[in-house]
């Protein structure tokens, strides 16, 4: 689908919205996208064309969400439930932190009702921000009001928040405050959704602390750039990467084989990798150490059936609770050595 198409459809997502909300009734919203009727992701939290549940052939899906990435998509189709059509900016296979969108990504977030994005992540987010800030069309919502970064022992103001479920609360609190302040009509629904998603991401918060607590070792080698520090914080996991937390990084020598050294000086089995990275690295440090190769997901990627993830068939409308089941919890049991 080419970009101009895309944005065509985007255009006639807004146009449709509004004349939908100045009729006071709720037909059915296209998709922000054009491209997004093809793409997995597309069930989102908005109701299909066949209707809503009452069976009369409307949306309740008034408004239109451009999230910035696909943990910030998966928090905003949560929280926004009927009421909102989520989109995931970052294309099916693409990763958050080295996704560089085209030049028109200001116009089409400006065909939305509202951006979600978070500060310091990626700089086309801070430039569509800045360009939005005169645009009273489009709302701006920024999951990582309040969150305090921390000084990691990968990063300076490491703001890697997400990775935590403990964080992600306030995060989709922010999120919900930002769909009130949009839609006030359904602020207590927002609300409530944020309070049930929340109970889910305490739930993932409970079983990593029951993981760590039955775990051999506290110390995983990651042979990709490394999104996982806030697990140092919260559940005192050392972690060590030869790249650091830049996905632009480069691995010297010496970076390796402080990293191999490790794995020889923890009994470390296991090397893991970011399932939206090339696993090079991570394959090379694991022959060198007669280490296995792991993957691990920050919840940057979202990848199709097509695309081999180890032994997991990963889907492409997975969510945050899904990343860490079926891909963050099974390999830690097997990196820390868990009993």
């Amino acid at each position: 689908m080419t970009d101009s198409s895309r944005t065509d459809r985007l255009t006639q997502s807004r146009s449709t919205r509004r004349t939908v909300l100045a009729a006071g009734a709720g037909t059915l919203v296209p998709s922000l996208a054009g491209c997004l009727d093809e793409d997995p992701q597309s069930g989102n939290g908005a109701a299909d064309e066949g209707g809503d549940d009452d069976g009369n052939g409307e949306d309740d899906a008034s408004y239109t969400v451009a999230a910035g990435m696909p943990a910030l998509w998966d928090f905003t189709r949560e929280v926004g439930g009927d009421h909102v059509n989520a989109v995931d900016l970052i294309p099916t296979g693409e990763h958050g932190h080295d996704y560089e969108p085209g030049p028109g990504i200001v116009e089409e977030i400006e065909d939305a009702d509202a951006f979600v994005y978070m500060r310091d992540f990626a700089g086309w987010m801070e430039d569509a921000v800045a360009e939005l800030e005169n645009d009273d069309d489009t709302a701006v919502i920024d999951a990582s009001e309040g969150i305090e970064f921390f000084d990691s022992p990968a990063e300076d103001d490491d703001e890697h928040w997400w990775m935590d479920p403990v964080e992600c609360q306030n995060g989709v609190d922010n999120i919900a405050d930002g769909l009130s302040d949009l839609d006030p009509d359904h602020a207590d629904e927002y609300d409530e959704n944020a309070a049930a998603f929340n109970e889910e991401l305490e739930a993932i918060h409970e079983e990593f602390g029951e993981l760590v607590g039955r775990a051999t070792l506290n110390e995983i080698v990651i042979g990709t750039h490394d999104s996982f520090q806030w697990w140092h914080r919260q559940y005192d996991i050392d972690i060590y990467s030869p790249i650091g937390t830049s996905p632009d990084g480069e691995a010297s020598a010496r970076d390796i084989e402080e990293v191999e050294n490790h794995i020889e000086e923890y009994g470390i089995e296991h090397v893991l990798y970011d399932v939206g990275e090339p696993a090079h690295l991570a394959e090379s440090i694991a022959d060198e150490t007669d280490a296995e190769v792991l993957p691990i997901s920050p919840v940057e990627t979202q990848l199709d059936e097509t695309t081999e993830v180890g032994d997991i068939e990963m889907e492409s409308d997975w969510g945050y609770v899904e990343h860490y089941r079926e891909i963050n919890f099974p390999s830690l049991e097997q990196a820390l050595q868990a009993e």
